[in-house]
């Protein structure tokens, strides 16, 4: 017996403490791992640098919703990093991810379609600031020796 499988209808996605409902989002994680190499053959890896960032597209009416954030702090630019978490529960099981401390930028405040028949939508990017970085159903992704003393 199968049962449903997740998908985007299932997710709720939080900015900070506002439910905000989206066309598309993702949260990528680059990962600077590289393998050593020994007269060119691979021996262990060297870790390098982590990057994450997160994509929200979201229709006018909810773009509004992060707009009275960007009101509250007198700016865009002004807005505090926030967390963003992707919430879903079907009965094939559960994912969770946490993005901390998300700077977010605009990225495409304006798609529209001159011949109309699709609604305008704005693209919000956010880089990941904090070490408490990113969580997979409550797993952090970085190790606690990577974030040890910072």
């Amino acid at each position: 017996m199968s049962g449903k499988a997740l998908g985007g209808k299932d997710f709720d996605v939080f900015v900070g403490d506002t439910m905000v409902h989206v066309i598309e989002a993702s949260v990528k994680i680059t990962d600077g791992r590289k393998p050593k190499k020994v007269r060119g053959i691979t021996k262990g890896y060297i870790d390098g640098p982590v990057d994450a960032e997160v994509t929200l597209k979201l229709d006018h009416e909810n773009f509004l919703l992060l707009q009275e954030q960007a009101k509250a702090a007198g700016s865009w630019k002004g807005i505090e990093p926030f967390d963003i978490s992707f919430t879903a529960e079907v009965s094939a099981g559960a994912k969770n991810i946490e993005a901390f401390g998300v700077l977010p930028s605009l990225d495409d405040i304006l798609n529209i379609k001159a011949e109309g028949g699709e609604e305008d939508t704005t693209t919000i990017k956010g880089i990941v600031t904090s070490t408490d970085f990113v969580k997979i159903n409550g797993v952090p992704y970085l190790t606690a020796e990577e974030t040890r003393d910072l």
